[in-house]
């Protein structure tokens, strides 16, 4: 299969348009028209990028098809570790910016990655510091002057992972290969992406519209927002139970299955939660 074909399909499974493609990997339609149509290809952040949202490997992606060629752009990059040696809380704070991507790493450090493909000079315009106190890890990573296309690949030692309390600006998050007790998000964002995640996750987003999808539901979501649309993609079949709280909610095509482990609560003020099968 083609890489096109590959990217049409995966698109599709996971019930998006091309339009939301393109919103989550911040590029435009007709990118993803000439992609999925054969006329063009993606460059390498780019595959990254559907990599991640996909939860596949670049070589599966272009495996076969000798149209997509994996040329190195110029990443620019800057890079902050530290080594821990027990579980931690780790609560993190970060300014504005276009993409985070929280993953395991089997050594025992946190790896903080800040990627750009214009700005050279990330480290005079990012600053990392970290904060390591006994049970518990502060990660503030603060803008002197905004990227606009930062992302930042975040590397947390699987075995030491407790809760995550993050609080941010983003537009696209991706969490993946995680088990841990909670992860508790403040701010705005307009797309989480969830890929084998088990455990609780809180999104306090207020008065932002969000959207999260899900390859597998393994655990609660909670959502709190004010006055604001919640959509949340579920493969086809997924069990739940729903939880509804605060004042004019509700809950729109959901399937409530009350002997469910797995749990979607809704609180907050005025608002809906759509639940979307895939």
């Amino acid at each position: 299969m083609l890489f096109n074909e590959k990217l049409k399909m995966l698109r599709k499974e996971s019930g998006l348009t091309q339009e939301e493609l393109a919103e989550k990997l911040n590029v435009s339609r007709q990118a993803i028209t000439k992609w999925e149509s054969g006329d063009g290809t993606p460059d390498i952040e780019n595959l990254k990028q559907i990599s991640i949202l996909f939860n596949t490997r670049i070589d599966e992606l272009v495996k076969e098809d000798k149209n997509v060629t994996i040329q190195k752009e110029e990443n620019y990059s800057y890079i902050e570790e530290l080594e821990i040696d027990h579980t931690k809380h780790f609560d993190i704070n970060i300014s504005k910016i276009n993409v985070l991507n929280i993953m395991p790493n089997v050594e025992e450090k946190v790896k903080i990655e800040l990627l750009s493909n214009k700005e050279e000079n990330i480290a005079e315009s990012y600053k990392v510091k970290f904060d390591d106190l006994y049970n518990k890890l502060d990660i503030d990573i603060k803008s002197k002057k905004e990227i606009e296309d930062l992302t930042i690949n975040m590397y947390l030692p699987e075995k030491y992972i407790e809760e995550i309390e993050l609080n941010s600006k983003i537009k696209t998050l991706n969490i993946c290969n995680l088990e841990l007790e909670k992860l508790e998000y403040d701010g705005t964002l307009k797309y989480i992406n969830v890929k084998n995640i088990k455990g609780k996750i809180v999104l306090n987003t207020t008065k932002c519209d969000i959207e999260a999808d899900y390859d597998k539901l393994e655990g609660t979501l909670e959502v709190n927002i004010i006055n604001s649309t919640a959509r949340v993609s579920l493969p086809k079949g997924t069990e739940y139970k729903t939880i509804l709280k605060g004042v004019k909610n509700k809950f729109i095509d959901s399937t409530n299955t009350e002997e469910s482990n797995n749990v979607i609560e809704l609180n907050g003020i005025n608002s809906k939660l759509i639940i979307i099968e895939k």
